[in-house]
């Protein structure tokens, strides 16, 4: 008796497809308690079962059909009625420690009630005895399974302190990050206080140059004028020696001053800059007016006049172009940015961090943090940024009053109080992370340990029905391997689950990819039991698949071990500690490597005795060939993300 798949839009059918909207549910949802994972194993156990036999009625029953059937529907109902005991008993095991928990196993019982599940197991075995009934058994199998889905959505639903755990990780990043713009910005005004006081400094400093170098060109000027006047006289020129050697003294010593005015700092503004190459140049221009001064004196002490005469007009054009280069060191000062415009951009600022400030006293106000933190609070950091936004209005008001100098310090402060801000929210981020990363490996762990143990009886049947040989196989054995490859569809579907995670979590490189593979090879492994395939290739695929899952077990646990002795491997791109370290990815992808060399090598051998079909081997040659272009591109990857 044959039925339309548009009959039952809640769940396909087909050789080995048993997906009922449950599957989807739970490879997308993971919790961390490991005891009500189990439930929702058994729970999916009993609709695996009871999806398996609703497939069965596809074929056409007979008198003899009808009562294994019947047989079958009466074990699924025990099932399910000691999958309820079970629930009960661990909501209250769970009372104290998880009453969240708790909570949601008595809804997911009260529900069962409701539905009448174990009621319409009773009909659907009393129908299945009855040949004339099968096709409404069908009927009533596709609606319990629709019910037995709801009563899996309560079991699946994600926990609250785990969304707020998610939640309160975004909203402290996006507070860190925010403090991070602010950091940015307060150093910035720093620097730009720093560089307007060591203006305001160096426009006083030139001014006194300018001044001095005025007074050296009076007096120089004067000393001149009274040398020739004495020439003239008849009087002794080298007499006038002393003066312009002590004017020499002077003009090296005003170059010494601008010089030191002229050395520039690593970092400052392009004004800052100009101005120094400009005092640069008046300390070149004094050096060489007091050397010509120095020469003068000598001439005047050798009785050349003439000479000494043109070595002081020298000095006196050095002197001017050193007071020319002096204002316009002055002058490049006047770019620099105003204290006004400063005292502005220090207020938006302070504004900013106040805005932060109020949000993070507002995250501190709500409830129900998760990790031990408590309603009310400080959001950590909070303190930390109300106290630097006072310390920039205070900065601010300096720079109102041109007092740059005054508002480092403030500035300073606040920026060190930013960066305990900074500081806070980052391990604060770091405990929050590591929880969810211990919560991501326990859920790992006993979703892995339960396909291990779904999988072991899976291989072992296998084994045993090739043993048999496949030109024996009657209809118990096809039944049988029905069921096989349904529960073989049904692991693949967890181990999509926990490649949904692991796509999530995003920290690790071979882990999601070699999941992705164990997914695979579990779909390959139920396609060949739908065909009746349970040769070597098959068994070698299942031994694979149990190999597989016991590396990812170890390695999950090695990494929860080093977790609890507060070891990290390295960071991923993201910058956090990756899910598994490198080492533990290497030997993931070695095992990937060698399952690809045994596999290809079981192939070969399949082919020489026969036992593989040149078609079935040829395809899987082809799926090989990815597998081995992706264990290449996975070594890539894992090279180019080392720093």
């Amino acid at each position: 008796m044959k039925r339309s798949d548009a009959a039952s839009p809640g769940w396909r059918r087909g050789a080995g497809m048993i997906h009922p909207r449950g599957f989807r549910m739970l490879s997308k949802l993971h919790t961390p308690a490991r005891m009500t994972y189990a439930v929702r194993a058994s729970l999916l156990a009993v609709v695996l079962t009871a999806t398996a036999l609703a497939q069965q009625g596809t074929i056409e029953p007979s008198s003899k059909s009808v009562h294994p059937l019947a047989a079958k529907e009466e074990m699924i109902r025990d099932r399910f009625q000691r999958f309820q005991d079970r629930l009960y008993r661990l909501s209250e095991e769970l009372a104290e420690r998880e009453p969240e928990n708790a909570q949601r196993l008595a809804r997911a019982l009260e529900r069962a009630g409701e539905l009448g599940l174990t009621d319409k197991l009773d009909d659907i075995v009393r129908l299945l005895e009855d040949p004339a009934s099968v096709h409404l058994a069908l009927d009533q199998q596709d609606n319990w399974l629709g019910d037995a889905d709801a009563l899996l959505s309560i079991l699946l639903e994600r926990d609250s302190a785990n969304e707020q755990r998610r939640n309160q990780i975004e909203t402290l990043e996006k507070f860190r990050q925010e403090i991070g713009k602010l950091l940015e910005q307060e150093r910035g005004l720093r620097s730009a206080s720093e560089q307007s006081a060591a203006a305001a400094k160096m426009k006083q400093q030139l001014d006194q140059a300018l001044r001095v170098v005025a007074n050296l060109a009076r007096k120089h000027g004067e000393w001149s004028q009274d040398g020739a006047k004495k020439q003239e006289s008849g009087g002794s020129p080298e007499k006038a020696a002393p003066s312009e050697e002590a004017l020499a003294k002077e003009a090296k010593e005003l170059a010494e001053q601008v010089q030191r005015i002229a050395e520039t700092p690593s970092d400052e503004s392009e004004s800052l800059k100009q101005a120094r190459e400009q005092s640069q140049a008046a300390a070149q221009f004094l050096q060489s007016a007091s050397q010509s001064m120095s020469d003068a004196a000598d001439s005047l002490q050798r009785r050349d006049p003439p000479t000494a005469e043109k070595q002081q007009q020298q000095a006196d054009k050095s002197l001017q172009q050193a007071r020319e280069h002096l204002e316009a060191a002055k002058k490049a000062l006047e770019q620099q940015q105003p204290s006004a415009q400063m005292a502005q951009k220090q207020r938006d600022t302070a504004q900013q961090t106040k805005s932060l400030g109020q949000q993070m006293q507002q995250q501190s106000s709500s409830a129900g943090k998760p990790s031990g933190g408590k309603p009310g609070e400080s959001t950590p950091g909070q303190k930390n940024v109300e106290q630097a936004e006072k310390e920039m209005n205070d900065a601010s008001e300096s720079l109102d009053q041109q007092q740059p100098d005054q508002a480092q310090p403030k500035q300073d402060r606040a920026v060190d109080q930013l960066e305990l801000a900074e500081k806070e929210l980052e391990e604060k981020l770091q405990q929050l992370r590591k929880e969810e990363r211990e919560e991501t490996l326990r859920d790992l762990e006993a979703r892995f340990r339960d396909m291990l143990t779904r999988q072991r009886p899976i291989n072992e049947s296998t084994l045993v029905l090739d043993r048999l040989g496949g030109d024996k196989f009657k209809r118990a054995e096809q039944l049988q391997l029905a069921d096989l490859s349904a529960a073989q569809r049904a692991v693949s579907e967890q181990a999509a689950g926990c490649l949904h995670i692991l796509d999530e979590e995003g920290t690790t490189i071979a882990f999601p990819r070699v999941v992705e593979q164990l997914s695979e090879d579990m779909t390959a492994s139920a396609e060949r039991l739908a065909a009746a395939q349970v040769g070597a290739v098959t068994q070698v695929i299942q031994q694979e698949i149990v190999g597989t899952l016991e590396q990812l077990l170890e390695a999950v646990k090695r990494m929860q071990q080093e977790n609890e002795q507060g070891k990290q491997g390295g960071s991923s791109q993201s910058g956090e500690p990756p899910l598994l370290p490198e080492s533990a990815e290497l030997k993931l992808l070695r095992a990937s490597q060698q399952r690809v060399n045994t596999r290809t090598q079981a192939i070969h051998t399949g082919l020489q005795s026969g036992d593989e079909p040149q078609q079935v081997a040829a395809d899987g040659l082809v799926k090989l060939s990815r597998r081995q272009t992706e264990c290449m591109d996975i070594a890539r990857e894992m090279h180019d993300r080392k720093p």
